[in-house]
Protein backbone atom coordinates (compact mmCIF):
# COMPACT_ATOMS: atom_id res chain seq x y z
CA UNK A 1 0.00 0.00 0.00
CA UNK A 2 1.65 2.87 -1.13
CA UNK A 3 0.03 6.63 0.23
CA UNK A 4 0.23 9.20 -2.37
CA UNK A 5 3.57 11.22 -2.68
CA UNK A 6 4.21 15.16 -2.32
CA UNK A 7 7.30 17.41 -2.34
CA UNK A 8 5.61 20.16 -0.56
CA UNK A 9 7.36 20.53 3.68
CA UNK A 10 4.57 19.27 6.08
CA UNK A 11 2.61 21.87 7.61
CA UNK A 12 2.89 22.87 11.38
CA UNK A 13 1.17 20.28 13.14
CA UNK A 14 -0.44 22.30 16.41
CA UNK A 15 -1.61 20.61 19.69
CA UNK A 16 -5.13 20.18 20.50
CA UNK A 17 -5.83 20.70 24.60
CA UNK A 18 -6.65 17.06 25.36
CA UNK A 19 -2.69 16.42 23.43
CA UNK A 20 -1.79 18.89 25.63
CA UNK A 21 -3.39 17.10 28.76
CA UNK A 22 -2.30 13.76 27.75
CA UNK A 23 1.78 14.87 27.86
CA UNK A 24 1.81 17.36 30.29
CA UNK A 25 4.05 15.30 32.87
CA UNK A 26 6.42 15.10 29.83
CA UNK A 27 6.78 18.81 29.90
CA UNK A 28 8.33 18.86 33.19
CA UNK A 29 11.49 17.18 31.86
CA UNK A 30 14.50 19.77 31.54
CA UNK A 31 14.61 20.71 27.63
CA UNK A 32 11.29 19.01 26.85
CA UNK A 33 8.95 20.69 24.27
CA UNK A 34 5.97 19.00 22.82
CA UNK A 35 5.16 21.02 19.56
CA UNK A 36 9.02 19.44 18.31
CA UNK A 37 7.48 16.27 18.71
CA UNK A 38 4.35 16.80 17.31
CA UNK A 39 6.27 18.47 14.16
CA UNK A 40 8.65 15.13 14.00
CA UNK A 41 8.48 12.31 11.82
CA UNK A 42 10.07 9.09 12.68
CA UNK A 43 10.16 6.34 9.96
CA UNK A 44 10.63 2.61 11.67
CA UNK A 45 11.60 -0.02 9.27
CA UNK A 46 10.35 -3.75 10.46
CA UNK A 47 6.99 -3.66 12.70
CA UNK A 48 7.97 -7.04 14.45
CA UNK A 49 8.77 -7.63 18.34
CA UNK A 50 11.28 -4.48 19.00
CA UNK A 51 9.22 -2.25 16.06
CA UNK A 52 5.82 -2.76 17.87
CA UNK A 53 7.15 -1.45 21.16
CA UNK A 54 8.77 1.25 19.47
CA UNK A 55 6.13 2.63 17.59
CA UNK A 56 4.11 2.27 20.26
CA UNK A 57 6.27 4.37 23.00
CA UNK A 58 6.15 7.21 20.09
CA UNK A 59 2.06 7.05 20.11
CA UNK A 60 1.99 7.12 23.58
CA UNK A 61 4.79 10.24 23.61
CA UNK A 62 2.70 12.00 20.85
CA UNK A 63 5.21 11.97 17.97
CA UNK A 64 3.42 13.61 14.85
CA UNK A 65 3.85 10.97 12.43
CA UNK A 66 5.08 7.66 12.03
CA UNK A 67 6.10 5.67 8.81
CA UNK A 68 6.18 2.55 9.05
CA UNK A 69 7.80 -0.57 6.44
CA UNK A 70 7.13 -3.89 6.50
CA UNK A 71 6.30 -5.98 3.80
CA UNK A 72 5.73 -9.41 5.97
CA UNK A 73 2.58 -10.65 7.46
CA UNK A 74 1.14 -11.40 10.94
CA UNK A 75 1.72 -14.88 11.81
CA UNK A 76 0.44 -16.86 15.11
CA UNK A 77 4.03 -17.02 16.33
CA UNK A 78 4.40 -13.29 16.36
CA UNK A 79 1.67 -12.67 18.90
CA UNK A 80 3.80 -13.88 22.06
CA UNK A 81 6.03 -10.79 21.24
CA UNK A 82 4.17 -8.32 19.27
CA UNK A 83 1.70 -6.27 21.09
CA UNK A 84 0.09 -4.54 18.57
CA UNK A 85 -1.03 -7.98 16.80
CA UNK A 86 -3.87 -10.37 18.19
CA UNK A 87 -5.44 -13.54 17.27
CA UNK A 88 -7.62 -12.96 14.07
CA UNK A 89 -4.66 -10.75 12.44
CA UNK A 90 -3.30 -13.67 11.21
CA UNK A 91 -1.96 -13.08 7.59
CA UNK A 92 -2.60 -9.36 7.44
CA UNK A 93 0.31 -6.89 6.81
CA UNK A 94 1.88 -5.83 10.15
CA UNK A 95 2.40 -2.47 9.04
CA UNK A 96 -1.24 -1.78 8.09
CA UNK A 97 -2.64 -3.41 11.47
CA UNK A 98 0.05 -1.40 13.56
CA UNK A 99 -1.00 1.56 12.09
CA UNK A 100 -4.75 0.92 13.11
CA UNK A 101 -3.75 0.21 16.89
CA UNK A 102 -1.77 3.05 17.09
CA UNK A 103 -4.55 5.18 16.31
CA UNK A 104 -6.41 3.56 18.47
CA UNK A 105 -3.51 4.17 21.24
CA UNK A 106 -2.85 7.94 19.85
CA UNK A 107 -6.02 9.55 17.49
CA UNK A 108 -3.67 12.50 16.69
CA UNK A 109 -1.14 10.25 15.35
CA UNK A 110 -0.72 10.86 11.64
CA UNK A 111 0.97 7.47 10.21
CA UNK A 112 1.81 5.98 6.66
CA UNK A 113 2.38 2.47 5.70
CA UNK A 114 4.57 0.99 3.19
CA UNK A 115 3.79 -3.45 2.75
CA UNK A 116 6.81 -3.50 0.63
CA UNK A 117 10.87 -3.39 0.28
CA UNK A 118 12.39 -0.26 2.09
CA UNK A 119 14.75 -0.23 -0.83
CA UNK A 120 11.95 0.55 -2.86
CA UNK A 121 10.57 3.63 -1.25
CA UNK A 122 11.01 6.71 -2.45
CA UNK A 123 14.34 8.85 -1.33
CA UNK A 124 11.80 12.07 -0.94
CA UNK A 125 10.24 9.73 1.99
CA UNK A 126 13.57 9.23 4.11
CA UNK A 127 14.32 12.88 3.61
CA UNK A 128 11.40 13.79 5.67
CA UNK A 129 12.11 12.13 8.88
CA UNK A 130 14.12 13.63 11.72
CA UNK A 131 14.98 10.16 12.74
CA UNK A 132 15.28 6.56 11.01
CA UNK A 133 14.58 3.44 13.39
CA UNK A 134 16.33 0.09 12.19
CA UNK A 135 14.60 -2.60 13.98
CA UNK A 136 15.18 -5.44 11.48
CA UNK A 137 15.98 -8.77 11.34
CA UNK A 138 18.16 -8.81 7.84
CA UNK A 139 21.47 -7.95 7.66
CA UNK A 140 21.69 -6.59 3.99
CA UNK A 141 18.18 -4.33 4.70
CA UNK A 142 20.07 -2.76 7.86
CA UNK A 143 23.04 -2.32 5.05
CA UNK A 144 20.57 -0.39 2.61
CA UNK A 145 18.79 1.74 5.26
CA UNK A 146 22.41 2.43 6.71
CA UNK A 147 23.71 3.58 3.19
CA UNK A 148 20.60 5.76 2.91
CA UNK A 149 20.60 7.75 6.71
CA UNK A 150 24.87 8.30 5.19
CA UNK A 151 23.88 9.71 1.82
CA UNK A 152 21.12 12.02 3.29
CA UNK A 153 22.35 12.92 6.70
CA UNK A 154 19.76 11.69 8.56
CA UNK A 155 20.46 9.82 12.20
CA UNK A 156 19.58 6.59 12.21
CA UNK A 157 19.25 4.37 15.40
CA UNK A 158 19.73 0.87 14.93
CA UNK A 159 19.05 -2.69 17.01
CA UNK A 160 18.32 -6.03 16.99
CA UNK A 161 18.15 -9.38 19.57
CA UNK A 162 19.23 -12.82 19.30
CA UNK A 163 17.26 -15.17 22.52
CA UNK A 164 18.61 -13.37 25.51
CA UNK A 165 21.28 -10.81 24.32
CA UNK A 166 20.49 -7.97 21.88
CA UNK A 167 22.50 -4.62 21.00
CA UNK A 168 21.47 -1.00 20.10
CA UNK A 169 23.75 1.28 17.59
CA UNK A 170 23.60 5.18 16.98
CA UNK A 171 24.36 6.01 13.86
CA UNK A 172 24.83 10.16 13.53
CA UNK A 173 26.49 11.05 9.62
CA UNK A 174 29.39 13.38 8.96
CA UNK A 175 26.79 15.46 6.77
CA UNK A 176 23.61 14.98 9.55
CA UNK A 177 22.70 19.21 10.80
CA UNK A 178 19.98 20.35 12.68
CA UNK A 179 17.45 23.06 11.35
CA UNK A 180 19.92 25.69 12.21
CA UNK A 181 22.03 24.11 9.52
CA UNK A 182 24.92 22.92 12.99
CA UNK A 183 26.35 19.54 13.32
CA UNK A 184 24.15 17.19 16.27
CA UNK A 185 27.02 17.48 19.23
CA UNK A 186 28.65 14.09 19.54
CA UNK A 187 32.11 13.26 21.27
CA UNK A 188 34.06 14.57 24.27
CA UNK A 189 36.84 16.92 22.94
CA UNK A 190 38.96 16.25 25.94
CA UNK A 191 38.23 12.64 25.73
CA UNK A 192 39.43 12.34 22.22
CA UNK A 193 42.02 14.85 22.24
CA UNK A 194 43.36 12.38 24.96
CA UNK A 195 42.91 10.05 22.87
CA UNK A 196 44.98 11.76 19.83
CA UNK A 197 47.71 12.06 22.27
CA UNK A 198 47.97 8.53 23.45
CA UNK A 199 48.57 8.01 19.79
CA UNK A 200 51.40 10.48 19.46
CA UNK A 201 52.84 8.68 22.25
CA UNK A 202 53.51 5.70 20.56
CA UNK A 203 56.12 7.70 17.59
CA UNK A 204 57.71 9.66 19.93
CA UNK A 205 61.30 9.52 19.14
CA UNK A 206 64.03 8.27 21.68
CA UNK A 207 66.64 10.30 21.29
CA UNK A 208 64.17 13.95 21.46
CA UNK A 209 62.89 12.32 24.68
CA UNK A 210 65.38 10.83 26.44
CA UNK A 211 63.95 11.57 30.04
CA UNK A 212 60.36 10.15 29.24
CA UNK A 213 61.76 6.68 27.88
CA UNK A 214 63.92 6.98 31.17
CA UNK A 215 60.84 7.03 33.10
CA UNK A 216 59.39 4.56 31.82
CA UNK A 217 61.94 1.93 32.71
CA UNK A 218 62.26 3.43 35.90
CA UNK A 219 58.42 3.14 36.56
CA UNK A 220 59.05 -0.65 35.91
CA UNK A 221 61.86 -1.28 37.62
CA UNK A 222 60.77 1.09 40.85
CA UNK A 223 56.54 0.62 41.65
CA UNK A 224 56.68 2.61 44.31
CA UNK A 225 58.03 6.31 43.00
CA UNK A 226 55.32 5.34 39.77
CA UNK A 227 53.68 8.37 40.93
CA UNK A 228 56.47 10.77 41.51
CA UNK A 229 58.28 9.85 38.28
CA UNK A 230 55.11 10.40 36.01
CA UNK A 231 54.79 14.01 37.56
CA UNK A 232 58.52 14.99 37.04
CA UNK A 233 59.30 13.29 33.75
CA UNK A 234 56.19 11.23 31.74
CA UNK A 235 53.25 14.29 32.69
CA UNK A 236 54.81 17.28 30.79
CA UNK A 237 55.78 15.12 27.88
CA UNK A 238 52.04 14.26 27.47
CA UNK A 239 50.82 17.62 28.55
CA UNK A 240 52.35 18.75 25.56
CA UNK A 241 51.40 16.44 23.36
CA UNK A 242 47.97 17.14 24.38
CA UNK A 243 48.31 20.67 23.87
CA UNK A 244 49.06 19.70 20.39
CA UNK A 245 46.38 17.57 20.13
CA UNK A 246 43.95 20.17 20.68
CA UNK A 247 45.40 22.29 18.42
CA UNK A 248 45.14 19.26 15.87
CA UNK A 249 41.33 18.91 16.83
CA UNK A 250 40.62 22.51 15.92
CA UNK A 251 41.83 22.41 12.83
CA UNK A 252 40.11 18.94 11.92
CA UNK A 253 36.73 19.10 13.73
CA UNK A 254 35.31 17.62 11.26
CA UNK A 255 37.09 14.58 11.35
CA UNK A 256 36.59 13.39 14.65
CA UNK A 257 34.06 14.95 15.91
CA UNK A 258 29.72 15.71 15.83
CA UNK A 259 29.60 11.66 14.13
CA UNK A 260 29.66 8.59 14.65
CA UNK A 261 30.59 5.06 13.07
CA UNK A 262 27.89 4.15 10.66
CA UNK A 263 26.41 0.17 10.28
CA UNK A 264 29.07 -0.89 7.97
CA UNK A 265 32.08 0.86 9.68
CA UNK A 266 30.63 -2.08 12.47
CA UNK A 267 30.29 -4.79 9.77
CA UNK A 268 32.53 -4.14 7.73
CA UNK A 269 31.28 -6.89 5.59
CA UNK A 270 27.92 -8.73 5.29
CA UNK A 271 27.15 -12.19 6.11
CA UNK A 272 26.70 -14.53 3.07
CA UNK A 273 23.09 -15.25 3.03
CA UNK A 274 21.73 -18.76 4.90
CA UNK A 275 20.98 -20.02 1.34
CA UNK A 276 24.18 -19.48 0.10
CA UNK A 277 26.07 -22.74 1.19
CA UNK A 278 27.25 -24.99 -1.04
CA UNK A 279 24.35 -27.61 0.38
CA UNK A 280 21.58 -25.40 -1.40
CA UNK A 281 23.03 -26.45 -4.64
CA UNK A 282 21.36 -29.36 -6.22
CA UNK A 283 24.83 -31.45 -6.16
CA UNK A 284 25.75 -30.22 -2.88
CA UNK A 285 26.62 -33.30 0.22
CA UNK A 286 25.30 -31.37 3.40
CA UNK A 287 27.50 -30.90 5.98
CA UNK A 288 25.31 -29.85 9.01
CA UNK A 289 21.41 -29.82 10.13
CA UNK A 290 21.24 -26.66 8.58
CA UNK A 291 22.26 -27.69 5.21
CA UNK A 292 19.75 -30.90 5.07
CA UNK A 293 16.67 -28.76 5.62
CA UNK A 294 18.11 -26.53 2.73
CA UNK A 295 18.89 -29.44 0.32
CA UNK A 296 15.29 -30.63 1.40
CA UNK A 297 14.12 -27.21 0.23
CA UNK A 298 16.12 -27.27 -2.72
CA UNK A 299 14.91 -31.13 -3.87
CA UNK A 300 11.22 -29.54 -3.51
CA UNK A 301 12.17 -26.62 -5.44
CA UNK A 302 13.63 -29.24 -8.35
CA UNK A 303 10.52 -30.99 -8.12
CA UNK A 304 8.01 -27.79 -7.91
CA UNK A 305 9.77 -25.53 -9.88
CA UNK A 306 8.68 -23.15 -7.37
CA UNK A 307 9.63 -22.74 -3.48
CA UNK A 308 7.85 -24.01 -0.61
CA UNK A 309 5.44 -21.92 1.08
CA UNK A 310 6.63 -22.13 4.71
CA UNK A 311 2.96 -21.60 5.82
CA UNK A 312 1.18 -24.37 3.48
CA UNK A 313 1.67 -27.80 5.80
CA UNK A 314 1.30 -29.93 2.97
CA UNK A 315 4.46 -28.38 1.33
CA UNK A 316 6.40 -28.31 4.71
CA UNK A 317 5.61 -32.03 5.24
CA UNK A 318 7.25 -33.04 1.48
CA UNK A 319 9.96 -30.81 2.53
CA UNK A 320 10.46 -32.45 5.66
CA UNK A 321 10.23 -35.96 4.06
CA UNK A 322 13.52 -34.84 2.22
CA UNK A 323 15.35 -32.84 4.70
CA UNK A 324 15.04 -36.35 6.98
CA UNK A 325 16.22 -38.20 4.07
CA UNK A 326 19.41 -35.79 3.80
CA UNK A 327 19.93 -35.95 7.84
CA UNK A 328 19.80 -39.98 8.04
CA UNK A 329 22.45 -39.87 4.83
CA UNK A 330 24.65 -37.25 6.64
CA UNK A 331 25.07 -39.16 9.85
CA UNK A 332 25.17 -42.80 7.72
CA UNK A 333 28.17 -40.90 6.58
CA UNK A 334 29.69 -39.53 9.64
CA UNK A 335 29.38 -42.93 11.14
CA UNK A 336 31.61 -44.77 8.20
CA UNK A 337 34.05 -41.93 8.63
CA UNK A 338 34.18 -42.48 12.13
CA UNK A 339 35.41 -45.74 11.74
CA UNK A 340 38.54 -46.71 10.69
CA UNK A 341 38.52 -49.57 8.21
CA UNK A 342 40.45 -51.90 10.65
CA UNK A 343 37.32 -51.58 13.28
CA UNK A 344 34.54 -52.17 10.57
CA UNK A 345 34.34 -55.65 11.42
CA UNK A 346 35.23 -55.61 14.77
CA UNK A 347 33.39 -52.97 16.69
CA UNK A 348 30.89 -53.95 19.09
CA UNK A 349 27.39 -53.14 19.36
CA UNK A 350 27.58 -51.67 22.57
CA UNK A 351 30.60 -49.26 20.75
CA UNK A 352 28.25 -48.40 18.03
CA UNK A 353 25.29 -47.26 19.55
CA UNK A 354 27.64 -44.84 21.79
CA UNK A 355 28.70 -43.39 18.32
CA UNK A 356 25.42 -42.96 16.98
CA UNK A 357 24.21 -41.36 19.94
CA UNK A 358 27.42 -38.98 20.19
CA UNK A 359 25.95 -38.55 16.31
CA UNK A 360 22.70 -37.74 16.69
CA UNK A 361 23.68 -34.99 19.40
CA UNK A 362 25.85 -33.98 17.57
CA UNK A 363 24.09 -32.89 14.64
CA UNK A 364 20.31 -32.61 16.64
CA UNK A 365 17.61 -35.33 16.88
CA UNK A 366 15.52 -35.53 14.43
CA UNK A 367 13.48 -33.31 12.29
CA UNK A 368 9.56 -31.69 13.30
CA UNK A 369 7.41 -29.74 10.98
CA UNK A 370 8.74 -26.57 12.64
CA UNK A 371 11.63 -27.22 11.91
CA UNK A 372 11.78 -26.56 8.44
CA UNK A 373 9.78 -23.16 8.75
CA UNK A 374 12.38 -22.20 11.57
CA UNK A 375 15.52 -23.36 9.68
CA UNK A 376 14.21 -22.61 5.68
CA UNK A 377 12.85 -18.98 7.08
CA UNK A 378 16.19 -18.53 8.67
CA UNK A 379 14.17 -17.38 12.09
CA UNK A 380 16.02 -15.98 15.09
CA UNK A 381 15.64 -16.76 18.47
CA UNK A 382 13.62 -14.51 20.26
CA UNK A 383 11.97 -13.58 24.02
CA UNK A 384 9.24 -10.45 24.44
CA UNK A 385 11.78 -9.46 27.64
CA UNK A 386 15.05 -8.76 25.55
CA UNK A 387 12.63 -7.27 23.08
CA UNK A 388 11.26 -4.60 25.33
CA UNK A 389 14.66 -4.10 26.97
CA UNK A 390 16.61 -3.17 23.68
CA UNK A 391 13.39 -1.32 21.90
CA UNK A 392 13.45 1.23 24.87
CA UNK A 393 16.38 2.21 24.52
CA UNK A 394 15.78 2.80 21.00
CA UNK A 395 13.31 4.90 21.10
CA UNK A 396 15.16 6.84 24.44
CA UNK A 397 17.95 7.46 21.44
CA UNK A 398 16.15 8.51 18.73
CA UNK A 399 14.12 11.00 21.06
CA UNK A 400 17.06 12.64 21.94
CA UNK A 401 17.84 12.59 18.52
CA UNK A 402 14.85 14.25 17.74
CA UNK A 403 14.76 17.40 20.07
CA UNK A 404 18.85 17.68 19.03
CA UNK A 405 17.65 17.54 15.40
CA UNK A 406 15.55 20.63 15.88
CA UNK A 407 17.83 22.39 17.61
CA UNK A 408 16.93 21.49 21.22
CA UNK A 409 18.82 19.11 24.06
CA UNK A 410 17.29 17.69 26.74
CA UNK A 411 20.21 14.34 27.14
CA UNK A 412 23.32 13.97 25.10
CA UNK A 413 23.32 11.23 22.66
CA UNK A 414 24.54 7.58 23.95
CA UNK A 415 28.47 7.85 24.19
CA UNK A 416 30.19 5.53 23.26
CA UNK A 417 27.52 5.15 20.65
CA UNK A 418 27.08 1.12 20.59
CA UNK A 419 25.94 -0.51 23.36
CA UNK A 420 25.13 -4.26 23.96
CA UNK A 421 23.25 -6.44 26.39
CA UNK A 422 23.38 -9.84 28.24
CA UNK A 423 19.99 -10.79 29.68
CA UNK A 424 22.06 -13.73 30.91
CA UNK A 425 23.56 -12.11 33.31
CA UNK A 426 21.60 -8.92 32.91
CA UNK A 427 24.96 -6.47 32.07
CA UNK A 428 25.09 -3.77 29.84
CA UNK A 429 28.82 -2.89 28.20
CA UNK A 430 28.99 0.15 25.69
CA UNK A 431 31.91 -0.39 23.34
CA UNK A 432 34.13 2.53 21.58
CA UNK A 433 33.44 1.95 17.72
CA UNK A 434 35.47 4.30 16.10
CA UNK A 435 34.51 4.92 12.20
CA UNK A 436 36.78 3.47 9.69
CA UNK A 437 38.47 5.53 7.18
CA UNK A 438 37.85 2.93 4.64
CA UNK A 439 34.39 2.08 5.23
CA UNK A 440 32.88 1.73 1.95
CA UNK A 441 29.56 3.73 3.05
CA UNK A 442 30.89 6.71 5.25
CA UNK A 443 35.14 6.59 4.39
CA UNK A 444 36.84 6.38 1.11
CA UNK A 445 36.82 2.64 0.86
CA UNK A 446 35.73 0.35 -1.79
CA UNK A 447 34.76 -3.59 -1.07
CA UNK A 448 32.01 -5.82 -1.37
CA UNK A 449 29.02 -4.66 -1.72
CA UNK A 450 25.22 -6.08 -2.02
CA UNK A 451 22.97 -4.68 -4.36
CA UNK A 452 19.21 -5.50 -4.33
CA UNK A 453 17.59 -4.74 -8.15
CA UNK A 454 13.91 -5.23 -8.30
CA UNK A 455 12.78 -6.32 -12.26
CA UNK A 456 10.13 -8.27 -13.53
CA UNK A 457 10.50 -11.71 -14.74
CA UNK A 458 10.06 -10.14 -18.42
CA UNK A 459 12.64 -7.74 -18.31
CA UNK A 460 15.58 -8.64 -20.68
CA UNK A 461 19.29 -8.92 -19.53
CA UNK A 462 20.03 -5.51 -20.61
CA UNK A 463 16.87 -4.46 -18.61
CA UNK A 464 19.19 -5.58 -15.38
CA UNK A 465 22.10 -4.04 -16.61
CA UNK A 466 20.36 -0.46 -16.47
CA UNK A 467 18.37 -0.78 -12.72
CA UNK A 468 22.11 -1.54 -11.33
CA UNK A 469 23.48 1.79 -13.05
CA UNK A 470 20.45 3.42 -11.33
CA UNK A 471 21.78 2.37 -8.17
CA UNK A 472 24.81 4.09 -8.74
CA UNK A 473 26.56 1.48 -9.18
CA UNK A 474 27.69 1.23 -12.67
CA UNK A 475 29.47 -1.81 -13.84
CA UNK A 476 31.50 -2.52 -16.72
CA UNK A 477 29.90 -5.08 -18.21
CA UNK A 478 33.16 -6.99 -20.08
CA UNK A 479 34.18 -8.08 -16.77
CA UNK A 480 30.67 -9.14 -15.54
CA UNK A 481 28.56 -12.30 -15.82
CA UNK A 482 25.48 -13.43 -14.40
CA UNK A 483 24.55 -16.61 -13.05
CA UNK A 484 20.87 -18.56 -12.20
CA UNK A 485 22.07 -19.16 -8.44
CA UNK A 486 19.30 -22.49 -8.91
CA UNK A 487 20.30 -23.80 -12.13
CA UNK A 488 23.65 -22.04 -12.58
CA UNK A 489 23.11 -21.68 -15.50
CA UNK A 490 24.71 -18.49 -17.65
CA UNK A 491 22.35 -15.58 -17.87
CA UNK A 492 25.38 -13.25 -19.45
CA UNK A 493 28.73 -14.36 -20.47
CA UNK A 494 30.73 -11.65 -21.74
CA UNK A 495 33.78 -14.61 -22.96
CA UNK A 496 31.60 -15.70 -26.31
CA UNK A 497 29.97 -14.02 -28.74
CA UNK A 498 26.54 -15.41 -27.95
CA UNK A 499 26.76 -15.01 -24.21
CA UNK A 500 26.84 -11.10 -24.53
CA UNK A 501 23.09 -10.85 -26.10
CA UNK A 502 21.30 -7.97 -24.31
CA UNK A 503 17.92 -8.70 -25.72
CA UNK A 504 16.68 -12.00 -24.08
CA UNK A 505 14.46 -11.99 -21.49
CA UNK A 506 15.09 -13.09 -17.86
CA UNK A 507 11.98 -15.75 -17.86
CA UNK A 508 13.86 -17.39 -20.56
CA UNK A 509 16.34 -18.36 -18.04
CA UNK A 510 13.94 -20.15 -15.24
CA UNK A 511 14.37 -16.81 -13.42
CA UNK A 512 11.18 -17.16 -11.63
CA UNK A 513 11.73 -14.67 -8.72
Amino acid sequence: METPQTSEKPQKRTLSQEEKERTKRQKLIDGWDQETLKNATVFIAGIGALGCEIAKDFALMGIGKLILCDMDTIETSNLSRQMLFYRGDEKRFKAEVAAERLKLMNPYLETEVYTYKLQKIPMSKYQECDVIIAALDNVQARMDLNKFCVKLGIPMVEGGTVGFEGHVQVIVPEKTRDTNGNPLPFGNETAIAQSIADEMAWYLDEEENKDYFAAQKEIEELEAKIEAIQEAKIQPVLDGLLVKAELQLKEEREKHMDHTACYRCVVPIPPPAHTQVAACTLKGVPRTREHCAIRGEVMFIKKHENKPDYDSIEDMKETLIYAVKELDGLRARVLDESIPPEMKDSITEDDLTSMKKNISDTFGGDFELDDMENILGNKIPAIQSVSSIISSIESQEALKLIFLMNGRFVAPIMNPSYINYNGIYGQFDQLAVGRREDCVVCGSGQGQENLNVVVTTEATVGDLFKAIAELNAPITMENWMITNPLSKAFIYNPMFEKGKTQDQKLSSFEVKH
